[in-house]
């Protein structure tokens, strides 16, 4: 029999294949997990496919939104200083986020970092709102000319 690379033994050849197959698994191996940072962030709740592609039927985006988490497509939170990737664990994060999609929230969890991707694994969510809204005290319009009430 002749054998294809003679120059070679088996040992040699058995050693470059051991070689090569632990530098192939040691650079797919997961890199140490980053150190989570408990956080509350607020921006829009959107999901990825609209986000990324802009499309979405009849522009309605709020439907669009609650449509695609609700069938599974990952959600995020566009935030001021970008876009979040947010999860719950092995349970998915649609079942909070249906009600909220496409409106500002304060979504709080782990935020994760790895190499300027950001993930957040959500622990709750609720409809934001700014502070103005929250004090303001409604005041009813008066008509113009009509007396104010008195100062107390």
């Amino acid at each position: 029999m002749k054998r294809l690379f003679p120059q070679f033994s088996l040992m040699a050849l058995t050693v470059v294949a051991v070689a090569m197959t632990t530098a192939l698994v040691a650079a797919g191996r997961p890199r140490n997990a980053p150190k989570p940072e408990d956080v509350t962030l607020i921006g829009l709740v959107v999901d990825l496919q609209t986000y990324m592609s802009e499309k979405c039927a009849n522009d309605d985006f709020v439907k669009c939104t609650r449509d695609n988490i609700r069938g599974g497509v990952p959600a995020a939170l566009e935030t001021d200083d970008g876009l979040v990737m947010i999860g719950m664990g092995d349970k998915g994060p649609a079942r909070l986020l249906v009600p909220l999609a496409y409106q500002n929230a304060e979504v709080t969890g782990k935020l994760y970092d790895r190499e300027g991707v950001l993930y957040l694994d959500m622990t709750a969510a609720k409809v934001y709102k700014e502070e103005s809204e929250e004090e303001a005290p409604a005041e009813e319009p008066h008509p113009e000319g009509a007396p104010q009430p008195p100062e107390p």
